[in-house]
């Protein structure tokens, strides 16, 4: 790509948005933080465990988004697969909104002491084998574009790792 337009400038931006929005969720940085806590891990350990499970998720997601593209080019036009990403955006946010007001979504059971091996794989295999459906229309946005999907990946590890490592370093200091 010689040069980025005004359009893939704004992509590029909402990828970032959505992806630092999206690792504001506690299940994406949570779970590491007390999981190192427990463990007594240092910080440059469970940083490497978390990168490993971001770099998984983010794969997995990708895998899922690219499978998307696939299937609806394949179904539809370029044009009607960017305005059902919009739609798509639209209708995951506002039921992420309807839960939240609702009081749902949470989640709650016991935990035992794992083992370190099994702390360490359960926080690598969840993000990993978890891929989120609520990045599809990041995926759908940048089309059949295969530069802009590998830019759209980068942004989406980039910004979702910057903003995870702020919030980590902000809860160390309280």
């Amino acid at each position: 790509m010689d040069s980025f337009t005004a359009e893939d400038l704004s992509t590029i931006g909402g990828i970032a948005t959505v992806s630092i929005l999206h690792s504001f969720i506690p299940t994406h940085w949570l779970p590491f933080s007390i999981v190192g806590r427990a463990q007594k891990w240092t910080l440059s350990r469970t940083l490497l465990v978390t990168a490993f499970g971001a770099i998984l998720h983010v794969i997995s997601t990708s895998l899922l988004g690219i499978t998307a593209i696939t299937m609806a080019n394949t179904i539809a036009g370029e044009e009607t697969v960017h305005k059902l990403a919009s739609l798509l955006l639209v209708f995951l946010g506002g039921m992420y909104i309807i839960l939240f007001l609702m009081g749902k979504g949470g989640h709650s059971h016991s935990h035992n002491q794992p083992m370190e091996k099994m702390a360490v794989a359960g926080l690598i295999l969840v993000p990993a084998l978890s891929p989120c459906a609520t990045t599809l229309p990041v995926f759908l946005a940048v089309g059949n574009s295969s530069s802009m999907m590998v830019l759209a990946i980068i942004v989406l590890l980039l910004s979702g790792s910057l903003s995870w490592l702020s919030r980590f370093f902000i809860e160390k200091l309280f």
